[in-house]
């Protein structure tokens, strides 16, 4: 059986560029480009919001049957003018990859009482062990039953590895990278929980000596 996939989408908007006006021409190309993505098949649903830390940044995640179904689209003979469209309002390139997020659909972290979410990317050697790996997943999950007893604002999480290998400054060659989106009610919220003991106290679980590098921000995700 197929494995449903979630697409990520990193979009560097031009500056001006005003999406979530629909009446402008931004927000018309931007409308054009979800309208399109909804009409294909094997797309489920999809999310779509700015960067808290860096507004002219949107992400745009886009659930999927599976990894071949959004293949599948990227075949089709209108892929390649679709994809122009949408650049013609991006400064500089798309930044796209795939993730088996658990649980799927990732709405829990993104949307509903989730108002801001914590993007996280943690990097590792493209080579690491299975055993380095599997003690990640193990003291993530124990980090994840933190949040839920102890973290005040805490809405839900999903995670999973990145099925393409990516590159990073502090990784020599390409890196595995394991994608997590942690829901709050607020940033406010996360950073406030960051001042405890509790995350004091288990911070560790999220910091194994594999790692190589670690990413954050926040993104407030609306449902498409």
């Amino acid at each position: 059986m197929a494995q449903p996939v979630t697409e990520i989408v990193r979009i560097p908007l031009l500056a001006g560029a005003t999406i979530e006006d629909a009446n402008s021409p931004a927000g018309k190309i931007m409308s054009e480009t979800l309208a399109t993505l909804a009409q294909q098949d094997h797309y489920q649903r999809a999310y779509l919001g700015r960067q808290v830390e860096n507004s002219s940044i949107v992400q745009l995640y886009i659930d999927w049957d599976s990894l071949d179904g959004h293949k599948k689209f990227m075949n089709q003979f209108y892929y390649s003018p679709f994809v122009k469209h949408l650049l013609s309002i991006v400064d500089g390139g798309l930044g796209v990859q795939h993730a088996n997020l658990s649980p799927h659909p990732p709405a829990v972290a993104l949307t509903g009482t989730t108002k801001a979410t914590e993007v996280v990317d943690h990097y590792f050697s493209a080579d690491i062990s299975e055993a380095d790996r599997s003690s990640f997943e193990t003291n993530l999950q124990e980090f994840v039953k933190v949040l839920e007893k102890k973290a005040e604002g805490y809405t839900g999480f999903a995670g999973g590895w990145v099925i393409e290998e990516l590159e990073h400054e502090a990784v020599q060659g390409k890196a595995k990278v394991w994608h997590s989106c942690i829901g709050w009610q607020s940033v406010d919220a996360h950073m406030a929980f960051r001042e405890t003991q509790d995350f004091k106290d288990n911070v560790h679980l999220m910091r194994p000596e594999s790692k190589k590098a670690t990413t954050m921000h926040h993104v407030p995700f609306k449902a498409i």
